[in-house]
């Protein structure tokens, strides 16, 4: 195997990672990081897995070059460096030399030409290179043994794929560019060819000398353009060349790449703030004994007496360890151990043998006393794994997961122990692989020794108690205690609660739907197949592009980085002009079904209790919603046969009934509140039908004579504006042209006048605060406002004018589930709240309760909070969720 060699063209990654990442990252020196940040960052993907033996970074060298000197308007289009990315270069270099990556800077020399001479002496030296830019220019070098690498667009480039991306071979690129220039280099080329005229000029005449030898059997305006701009062509040439003799003081056998010192990593990694970055250095053997010796086992009933006797009245920190760690819900896991820590400094942790509770029975008075100060990390996994032990949870004050997510929402997702770690005590987590090992020999955790397990869970406890009291601080200084105390916190119990209970469902009629949804797929692949004239993957993107574009000539809708785009808007786009794009969507819905819930569903339903056990992650939903996991039963569909299909197979026990309530447009009146706009407000106050009142003015009928069609289309641009689409995503979703789209959203905009000037303040102000706030006060920050990018700092707006009211929706839902909650208990109601989703809220109630349940439902949810306008709550009973709904 030949050596590889890796060059990476610097300048070129250095501004690719100052426009990926939002300019508002600061030091607290106010140093800006941002393209120091994303330069780490893939610097470290690139080398992840095999490393290369030899390689450079290589920078533009100061000074005049060679091709200023001979054409001075060179690059000279370019903007001036912006400050903040120069006070980043010295950094960036800093940061390969941590790294132990050889970098090089060339006085007088451009990055291209001394990339391309080391190129070329790795040849020379039997070596492959790779060379690792999305700079065009590079593509004459591509050849047997050299390959570009786009880490833009994930693609590597040979020969063969230089000659589909640009039509003509690598040796042939310098012409090309001498004929259709190029404008980021401001090399000029011949006016008036492109790259497919020049591309069709190279494959007739084979080179720039070989077009000019045969000039005369061109004709017309391409001739005479050509002859005209002879020398300019030349010049496009000589400056499209990159040189490969460049005289260097180093040679490829000085570019061995050292294994970095991670210690030298860490401290650079902390001086830049760049906590989430920190390698593992810490978990040496050192340390691993150091921690164990911080932990102490107690696995006698004397030893935990002493443990305890030990806290006095002091909050102290407690982790979980379950079985298994992953992959099951806690209300489904066993609980393995527990580690507990007062100073952080050092820790205890008590094992519990399968089947052995004696020492937690000891514990239960601790756990179950309210005036117990505790801190953990993951408060509904710890109530949910004492409560299936007959162990009751109080006193809980500090959640070190559901404090992060309250004041950085976006920043740590999903908030983990080791991220948090890593960020506020700039330490790294032992890893959970180095105490179970991973493949074939990963063991469970009730299979591990307990002084093995100490040292790890002590480990984190230790981690934990000293994690909080930082976020507290924090909680204070933000104001966002009361919130965290009032709402977050109380929340995890009830969402515990709702997960150990699960919703009943049918595994045969699932099994049953499973094999109905997968015998019409066939039987829809079968049509397909017939209607292409021959079997092929239907699941391939290739095949079925080739299928649609070559085999039956259908019109190319978009392309992307890989070739023909076969998504669902182009197959909608397709479908009137050929029947065989809607077999594609059913058999793509179909599959959805199999895989997505029939499938999953069946095996989610736990063979124990007969019941889903579904997640409801609260610190993962930037916009404070709550997202379904393990299953996704968030996601199933409602509104299609198939949907109900699904949804009756969740059924209620003997006696029982399920009871689904949901609010009616509630994200539109939480607009009419923000807002005040008079309109909107009025249509609620009078429970008019709001999506038929819009379709009433942008049709210019009476409220009586809206079709079902019209009011779509007012629910659909009303839906809109929640969203912050613009014309071009309300036209296609419409399937209408952009120019009549505008129209509709004018038309929306002059009804609602409040709305339009309520989205302008709110952005306007996102854009000079970086955030928005909730109903209850809660911050988004947005990092992609501040983006040097049109498209990031678009979708920046979209989330500034949307999360204030998903995410208020999201405080109205937790609020009325914490009333809901706080009711049944002191109502000593056997009614269980089992699901949220979205606007629903999915109930389980004997059926003399279901009169009193709808009431203390509705009251609940119809008045979580003082709004300008009422909010209105669908009730629905039945034996399964699709009767119910």
């Amino acid at each position: 195997m030949p050596r590889r060699v890796v060059l990476v063209d610097g300048s070129w990654m250095i501004f690719r990672a100052f426009f990926a990442i939002p300019g508002n990252l600061v030091t607290k020196d106010g140093l800006h990081t941002n393209a120091i940040l994303g330069f780490a960052t893939m610097f470290r993907k690139l080398f992840a897995a095999k490393k290369p033996e030899l390689g450079a970074v290589v920078f533009d060298g100061p000074g005049e070059r060679a091709r200023e000197k001979r054409y001075p308007a060179y690059k000279a289009q370019r903007p001036i460096l912006p400050s903040e990315l120069g006070e980043q270069l010295e950094w960036i270099k800093k940061l390969v030399d941590a790294h132990h990556f050889p970098q090089l800077v060339v006085p007088g020399v451009e990055a291209d030409d001394v990339i391309g001479t080391l190129a070329r002496q790795a040849l020379e030296s039997g070596c492959e290179v790779v060379i690792v830019s999305a700079d065009k220019d590079f593509a004459q070098l591509v050849g047997a043994n050299v390959n570009l690498l786009d880490t833009l667009r994930d693609v590597r480039y040979d020969a063969e794929l230089v000659k589909k991306k640009w039509g003509v071979a690598p040796s042939q690129i310098v012409d090309l560019l001498a004929l259709m220039g190029d404008a980021s280099d401001n090399i000029p080329g011949v006016p008036g060819i492109g790259q497919k005229g020049a591309a069709s000029l190279l494959e007739k005449f084979g080179s720039l000398d070989g077009i000019y030898e045969h000039i005369g059997e061109l004709k017309g305006k391409q001739r005479q353009t050509l002859e005209e701009n002879r020398e300019v062509a030349k010049l496009s040439q000589e400056l499209a060349t990159i040189d490969q003799h460049v005289p260097l003081d180093r040679t490829i056998e000085d570019l061995a790449i050292v294994v970095p010192d991670p210690a030298e990593l860490n401290a650079l990694y902390k001086e830049l703030e760049f906590y989430s970055l920190l390698t593992d250095v810490e978990m040496t053997d050192v340390g691993k004994a150091h921690d164990t010796a911080s932990v102490r086992l107690a696995d006698t009933p004397a030893l935990v007496d002493e443990m305890l006797a030990s806290f006095a009245d002091k909050p102290v920190s407690v982790l979980p360890i379950r079985d298994p760690m992953h992959g099951v819900s806690a209300a489904c896991a066993e609980l393995v151990g527990l580690a507990f820590s007062l100073d952080g400094e050092s820790s205890w942790y008590v094992h519990f043998p399968q089947n052995g509770g004696d020492l937690l029975v000891q514990l239960k008075p601790f756990f179950e006393d309210a005036a117990r100060i505790k801190i953990t990390h993951n408060v509904k996994e710890l109530y949910q794994l004492l409560a299936r032990r007959n162990v009751g949870l109080a006193g809980v004050v500090g959640d070190t997961m559901l404090a992060s997510f309250v004041l950085e929402p976006t920043k740590l997702v999903p908030h983990k122990i080791d991220q948090l770690a890593k960020e506020y005590l700039q330490r790294t987590a032992r890893p959970w692989k180095t105490v179970v090992g991973s493949g074939q020999k990963e063991r469970r955790p009730s299979e591990i020794a307990p002084a093995e397990m100490a040292a790890y869970a002590g480990h984190l406890v230790q981690l934990t108690a000293q994690i909080w009291p930082i976020l507290l601080v924090q909680l204070e200084q933000q104001k966002y205690l009361p919130h965290y105390q009032g709402h977050e916190l109380p929340l995890a119990y009830v969402l515990g609660r709702m997960e150990l209970d699960g919703i009943r469902a049918d595994p045969q009629d699932l099994a049953a739907m499973g094999v109905e949804f997968t015998a019409r797929k066939l039987a829809v692949e079968a049509k397909i197949h017939a209607l292409a004239g021959h079997e092929f993957n239907i699941d391939s993107t290739r095949q079925l592009a080739t299928v649609l574009f070559e085999e039956l000539g259908l019109p190319v809708i978009k392309r992307n980085k890989t070739g023909y785009s076969t998504d669902s808007e182009v197959l909608e786009r397709l479908a009137p002009k050929h029947e065989i794009a809607n077999h594609v969507l059913e058999q793509r819905t179909l599959a959805k079904l199999i895989n997505t819930y029939t499938d999953v569903l069946t095996k989610a339903v736990s063979p124990s209790t007969g019941r889903i056990h579904a997640t409801l992650q609260q610190t993962v939903g930037a916009s404070g919603r709550l997202i379904s996991t393990d299953p996704d039963v968030q996601r199933t569909p409602v509104r299609t046969p198939e949907g109900r299909r699904i949804r009756k197979a969740f059924v209620a026990p003997e006696g029982r009934l399920l009871l689904s309530a949901d609010w009616s447009q509630i994200e539109l009146r939480v607009l009419a509140h923000f807002s005040h706009d008079v309109n909107l407000v009025d249509s609620f106050a009078r429970s008019q039908d709001v999506h038929r009142r819009t379709a009433s003015e942008l049709f210019h009928v009476p409220l009586a004579e809206v079709t079902s069609a019209q009011r779509g289309v007012g629910k659909t641009v009303n839906f809109a504006t929640i969203y912050g689409q613009g014309a071009t995503a309300l036209g296609q979703i419409l399937g209408i042209p952009r120019k009549e789209a505008q129209t509709y959203i004018d038309h929306y905009f002059e009804l609602y006048a409040g709305v339009r000037a309520w989205l302008t303040a709110t952005q306007e102000s996102a854009l000079e605060n970086q955030y928005v706030t909730t109903l209850l006060g809660r911050r988004r920050y947005i990092p992609e406002l501040a983006s040097h990018n049109e498209i990031d700092r678009q979708t920046g707006l979209r989330i500034a004018a949307n999360t204030p009211i998903q995410g208020s929706a999201a405080d109205l839902c937790k609020l009325a589930m914490l009333a809901i909650a706080r009711r049944l208990d002191s109502e000593g109601l056997e009614t269980r709240m089992l699901l949220q989703v979205h606007d629903e809220l999915v109930f389980e109630c004997p059926e003399r309760e279901v009169e009193r349940a709808t009431l203390l439902v509705r009251e609940c949810m119809e008045r979580p909070y003082p709004l300008d306008v009422p909010l209105v709550v669908d009730v629905g009973v039945g034996r399964t969720w699709s009767d119910a709904h």
